[in-house]
């Protein structure tokens, strides 16, 4: 559902105070206060939520923003990140001791649950996208990746068409198409900040190790369904994986073996083989059976009262 909220038709006298409680209900606890010398704030917020990302663009004069320490301490729940793409005006961001200037076409996160500041130099326009926190922490250190630039080159402008492309899709795309494509952002994002994590070649990983994790019982993965899911080619993945001595997929199959033991050890014992099988991608008992055998050398009956079939 999209709003707008707009200081036009608010008393000049009461448009800062009504900024103040515009974009703090819009992202978390914020104090605003007007730039340039001015005795007033004019902007606007329209905001729209989309596959579970909430979208946000903001207008307006210049300002200085401050989240601290007091604001941080008082909230309730975990906002997780905040990306600002700059779309008109320049804005320096300050978290953690770092500064990054962004002008049109770059783009910073920052952290809610971390003190931080946004200096809006003039009249500006800026696109700020909430990310979950679970997003950032598929990178090695998210801490380090706050208050840094990312210009509009390379995967950044992929990102930013994206992005661009995302707020002018109709609001009655069903919900499924509208998740799919919140999650084509996430993962361009993380794309887009691998070279400040220092290492593309983890982040990739750790992207496809949480796609595995999610969808392990799932008889339909596959390398081409994980390419599908992640935007990625099949021949990068082959290459994530190519020094671990054995083939992504081979891995995934040890992975339901395994999981397959614990529920036998320790499961519920009114699940049949053929039903333990299918909860975990097996298409058939058999399969499963010939399989399990091969890695733990015993059939998986012989864990399990063989009356159960």
């Amino acid at each position: 559902m999209a709003k707008k909220l707009t200081t036009a038709r608010v008393p000049r006298r009461e448009r800062v105070a009504f900024w103040n409680q515009a974009v703090s209900e819009t992202f978390v606890d914020l104090g605003c206060i007007a730039g340039n010398d001015a005795d007033s704030i004019e902007g606007e917020i329209d905001v729209r939520s989309f596959g579970g990302l909430q979208v946000s663009t903001v207008r307006s004069t210049a300002q200085l923003v401050t989240r601290g320490r007091s604001e941080v301490a008082a909230a309730r729940g975990d906002a997780g990140y905040l990306v600002g793409v700059q779309t008109r005006g320049r804005c320096v961001v300050t978290q953690d001791g770092r500064s990054a200037e962004i002008a049109q076409g770059s783009l910073a996160a920052y952290d809610t649950q971390r003190p931080y500041r946004l200096e809006l130099l003039g009249e500006f326009e800026q696109v700020v996208v909430q990310f979950p926190r679970l997003v950032f922490d598929r990178m090695r250190a998210p801490e380090t990746l706050t208050a840094r630039a990312v210009e509009g080159a390379g995967v950044g402008s992929v990102f930013l068409s994206a992005l661009g492309s995302l707020q002018h899709v109709d609001d009655e795309v069903g919900p499924a198409v509208a998740s799919s494509m919140a999650q084509g952002l996430e993962h361009l994002l993380l794309a887009a900040l691998a070279p400040l994590d220092g290492d593309a070649g983890s982040v990739r990983r750790r992207l496809i190790e949480a796609h595995l994790e999610e969808h392990l019982r799932d008889p339909s993965l596959s390398v081409a369904s994980i390419a599908a899911a992640l935007h990625l080619s099949p021949s990068s993945i082959h290459r994530t994986f190519a020094h671990d001595g054995d083939t992504l997929m081979n891995q995934v199959w040890n992975r339901r073996l395994d999981g397959a033991y614990r529920d036998l050890a320790q499961g519920p014992k009114d699940v049949t083989l053929t039903q333990l099988a299918h909860s975990w991608g097996f298409a058939t008992s058999a399969h499963f059976s010939r399989a399990f055998k091969a890695r733990f050398g015993a059939p998986p009956s012989q864990l399990r009262d063989p009356r159960i079939l």
